[in-house]
């Protein structure tokens, strides 16, 4: 009883609670009925592999480290991607949560969602990470990258090919087509009506995480902890230009909406700006003096948002294709991965944090407008009830 009780103290201090006091957990009965079913996955017959519930406390927040946030196309919505297995819906005005959306999940790494993406339609929801088993559908590998009726939050399909993780994921601007990154070192392009893996993108010799297409949609980029970019032809999969110059982890890469630049940001702390149909190399947008973890670009092609640290952790502002530093934001205190721009231009995402939190804020002025947070604190002790299905904890 000691062993028990000290092993759910210590995942109890790693949750935030702002639940009641006292919750009754359901029974194996119950757990099942509410368990994701097959028929809602509409492919082949599958099995579901286990159906052993797992008490998962919900503080209102992200748990864990928030790896994609992006746009609702009409602005209204913020969508963020975190490893705590969960995707949230966040109202950017109230900064409430408006939907959870979460697939099975199980013990350790299993079900971590390591990248995601919003199709521009908003149709779709593309989840990459580590997917194996935890998903209940009988699978062996971890690459599968789940695509979601954002709609509905149904599972509709499962993209298969990948034989490591997915770190990267965009939607093409017409929102048929999907381009993941791999730890496996390949690139796939995928047709999202039939699911069909329509290209595989080989040539990088280490984990790829940036992926992104060109505005109309004719090339994509790719970006490898091999310290390169590749750009393709999306139609043939044929590779137009290796790209080199970083001189460590390349971890983003997007192209301006214009299609003019492409831009890429790495571990040696830089920002390069390339030709966006060539790749051809034109300078270093700005040497950041900051690990460079994401990037994102304004809609008029003007500004690029990027996320970094160094000590101290950042969201700065660059004007393009000056580098010019217009706005450094300090407000985090913690890693950030995730950026994102509102589709009129004037809000900046960034997220992570020790609070595991999203602020949105005046990309001008540095103005805080939202933090979107949970309201959990650390709790300090945990108890069973005597009859085996109550739970209580508190300070």
């Amino acid at each position: 009883m000691k062993k028990h009780f000290c092993f759910i103290f210590l995942i109890a201090l790693m949750m935030a609670a702002c639940l009641p006091e006292n919750a009754r957990l359901p029974n194996k009965a119950q757990a099942a009925d509410k368990a994701p079913s097959p028929g809602n996955v509409r492919t082949e017959e599958r099995s579901i592999q286990r159906q052993t519930p797992i008490l998962s406390i919900d503080t209102g927040g992200h748990m864990a480290l928030i790896r994609d946030i992006m746009f609702t196309k009409d602005g209204k919505y913020l969508v963020s991607a975190s490893d705590d297995k969960t995707v949230r819906v966040w109202d950017v005005q109230t900064g409430d949560i408006v939907r959870v959306i979460r697939g099975q999940i199980a013990e350790g790494d299993e079900g971590k969602i390591y990248a995601a993406a919003l199709s521009p339609d908003n149709r779709w929801l593309a989840v990459g990470g580590f997917m194996a088993h935890g998903h209940g559908i009988d699978d062996d590998k971890v690459g599968n990258i789940r695509l979601i009726d954002f709609r509905t939050g149904e599972i509709v399909r499962l993209l298969k090919g990948h034989e490591d993780v997915v770190n990267g994921l965009a939607f093409s601007p017409d929102s048929t087509r999907l381009i993941s990154g791999s730890s496996d070192k390949t690139a796939r392009i995928w047709d999202i009506e039939s699911g069909k893996s329509l290209h595989t993108l080989s040539g990088h010799t280490e984990r790829i995480f940036a992926v992104a297409f060109s505005p109309e949609g004719a090339r994509a980029v790719t970006g490898s902890f091999d310290d390169t970019l590749r750009l393709w032809n999306t139609e043939t999969g044929e590779l137009i230009s290796a790209l080199t110059g970083h001189k460590d982890n390349v971890k983003s890469a997007a192209f301006t909406p214009d299609g003019k630049y492409l831009l890429s940001g790495s571990y040696d702390k830089s920002i390069r700006l390339w030709d966006g149909k060539t790749g051809k190399f034109i300078k270093v947008l700005n040497s950041t003096g900051l690990q460079v973890n994401n990037i994102s670009i304004s809609p008029d092609s003007h500004s690029l948002l990027m996320s970094g640290d160094n000590g101290g952790y950042y969201g700065q502002v660059f004007s393009i294709p000056d580098g010019k530093k217009l706005l450094s934001f300090t407000k985090h205190e913690n890693i950030v991965l995730a950026t994102a721009i509102s589709p009129d231009g004037r809000l900046a995402a960034t997220g992570g944090g020790s609070d595991k939190e999203i602020y949105l804020w005046d990309i001008r002025t540095g103005e805080v407008k939202q933090k979107l947070v949970g309201k959990g604190k650390i709790i300090w002790s945990v108890v069973f009830g005597r009859d085996g299905r109550t739970v209580a904890w508190g300070k």
